[in-house]
């Protein structure tokens, strides 16, 4: 029986891809001088690490604004990082199953902006626990358990009582071995009638 329903942030409850791609997007726009494909290069070169270890934006902003060239003030990173476009039939759905099922997040993101959009979008007032890969040590995709041993540990459950939204399929594999429900997400389409088709076979909505 499912208790748990994880939801992937980036791709799922947002309609961005994912989140570096996101910030990337969010500079250029702040700043029309920055090139797309250079601002995410220098963005994953110089801040991927915080989505498994921690540490602040603040740390390596220098180095960053070195790669781009460019003096970007904190606040301006941290409006970057905070700024997403809410997939809010997602999030309809998940306060809808929240009546009857323990919903809560499962993503490969660094924690303080993971903090900064729930101080910013209240994403905990729907959602309980949300599993940051920074606090877990570990992404979704990297062969370990971990991630998901840490949402097991938090909802006390058992891989076969939990559900697993995600729109990259290289999530999925892990999770699929240990035995925990999983659906693909296609982003591009966001076919929330077909998720729920999908669910309706295993819970009651």
């Amino acid at each position: 029986m499912i208790k748990t329903i994880f939801f992937d942030f980036d791709g799922v409850l947002t309609t961005d891809f994912n989140g570096s791609g996101n910030v990337a997007s969010n500079l250029c726009a702040q700043f029309p001088s920055l090139n797309n494909k250079q601002t995410l290069e220098c963005y994953k070169k110089h801040f991927s690490h915080l989505q498994i270890h921690p540490g602040s934006f603040q740390d390596k902003l220098p180095s960053f604004c070195q790669c781009l060239n460019l003096e970007i003030k904190l606040t301006d990173m941290m409006s970057a990082i905070s700024k997403v476009t809410i997939n809010k039939k997602m999030v309809r759905l998940a306060q809808n199953l929240k009546n009857r099922y323990n919903v809560g997040i499962l993503t490969d993101n660094p924690k303080e902006r993971i903090e900064l959009i729930d101080k910013k979008y209240h994403l905990s007032q729907t959602f309980h626990p949300i599993i940051i890969s920074a606090n877990a040590g570990a992404s979704k995709h990297e062969g370990t358990t971990t991630i998901f041993d840490t949402a097991l540990q938090e909802t006390q459950s058992k891989p076969e009582e939990l559900f697993f939204i995600d729109n990259q399929k290289r999530n999925l594999v892990t999770p699929q071995k240990m035995g925990i429900h999983t659906y693909w997400h296609d982003d591009k389409k966001n076919d929330i009638e077909a998720l729920k088709k999908t669910l309706q076979g295993l819970i009651s909505l």
